[in-house]
């Protein structure tokens, strides 16, 4: 009988530690789920400080939780954000955290995900060797999941790298592996990025022939999401009329990508489109056009690599600011740790009391019933 009674005050303690600690994991996903909801909110709405600041108040309760998909979301989405300012160190720290905490818990997706973004970081930089490395380690993962989508912008990833090292041939294929996909999958959006770049590939041969035949495939759409593709066609086909010595074409189709990458505040193409302009005036001995363009190609040129150099040193102060930031929160988060266990080692201690009471009440109740029965 005693045994029985102390087994079942054994059984009561486990199921009350296990039921706390299902609702402790519980109401921890619940919040990890809506700062995650909220910061992505913010991100979609061009609300960049708002997401930045969610993702940083879940990372800050993260600490001392277990690895989950939500810790690596708020460093991807850390990763992107920081790009998208080209704080090209912080970003791909932060894609390196989000890399590793998805190898921890083997979430082959995420894992695939954070490879792609680093060899995006790289392309950025052009440091093609590596973005190369990285999207290959990606596509073998692919290559084993059921995303086949996912594996054509990692053909087009490895196909725009190639293309940038004057490996052709190599960037061909891809290219044309990314295009039976999207093919596939009737996905306009793929299919006409594939053909822009294995039109440029053919360009970069000099098979004029096949690159207009590409060309001529392209269905571009006229809704705004549309634009950088616009740009693109434009200028591969100013760079066609150019090489087949259509002058008067050429400058119409530059034209029109660069009045377009104006209008639209799109600066990565500016460079090659006035270096396509400088051409044609060249071959016009159009002299004086020549220059004036020239002039406009050194002026953004200079500007770039100054806003080049700002960000940074805008990356360098920016980590800093991070650094003395985590250093304040770990301070925190220590003072608040020394609470959190002064306040458990108390709920154990009370714990404790009420164990030793009631396996004293449940002695003396033994005692005193077996006690009873011999004086019977």
């Amino acid at each position: 009988m005693k045994n029985l009674n102390f087994l079942k005050l054994i059984i009561y303690f486990i199921v009350i530690s296990f039921t706390t600690n299902f609702y402790a994991q519980k109401e921890n996903l619940g919040k990890f789920r809506k700062l995650n909801g909220e910061a992505f909110d913010h991100f979609e709405k061009d609300e960049v400080k708002l997401a930045e600041d969610k993702v940083y108040e879940l990372l800050e309760y993260s600490k001392n939780k277990k690895t989950n998909i939500y810790i690596i979301n708020a460093y991807t989405l850390l990763g992107i954000i920081n790009k998208n300012r080209a704080y090209y160190i912080t970003s791909l720290e932060n894609n390196l955290k989000a890399l590793n905490l998805a190898e921890n818990i083997k979430d082959t997706g995420r894992i695939s995900a954070c490879l792609n973004n680093i060899g995006t970081i790289y392309q950025l930089q052009n440091n093609y060797e590596q973005a190369i490395k990285y999207f290959s380690k990606s596509l073998v993962i692919e290559d084993k999941r059921n995303n086949p989508l996912q594996k054509s912008i990692r053909y087009y990833n490895l196909g725009d790298s190639y293309k940038q090292l004057d490996s052709l041939d190599i960037a061909l294929s891809y290219f044309n592996n990314s295009l039976i996909i999207e093919e596939k999958y009737k996905n306009n959006d793929g299919i006409v990025y594939a053909y822009l770049g294995i039109a440029e590939v053919y360009l970069g041969m000099k098979n004029y022939f096949q690159a207009k035949l590409v060309l001529d495939k392209i269905n571009i759409k006229s809704d705004e999401g549309q634009i950088e593709k616009k740009i693109i066609f434009n200028k591969l086909l100013g760079r066609y009329h150019l090489e087949t010595n259509n002058f008067a074409e050429a400058l119409k189709f530059l034209d029109a990508a660069d009045e377009l990458s104006q209008k639209n505040e799109i600066y990565s193409y500016f460079l090659d489109i006035y270096l396509l302009q400088i051409a044609v005036y060249e071959k016009q001995n159009n002299i004086l056009s020549a220059n004036k363009i020239y002039k406009k190609y050194i002026r953004l040129s200079n500007e770039l690599s100054n806003s080049e150099i700002k960000n940074k040193i805008d990356d360098l102060s920016y980590q800093n600011e991070l650094t003395k930031k985590e250093l304040e929160i770990k301070l925190v988060l220590e003072e608040r740790q020394l609470e959190k266990d002064l306040r458990i080692f108390g709920q154990k201690i009370t714990w404790f009391v009420i164990f030793i009471l009631l396996l004293t009440v449940s002695l003396i109740l033994f005692g005193v019933k077996r006690l009873t029965k011999n004086n019977k």
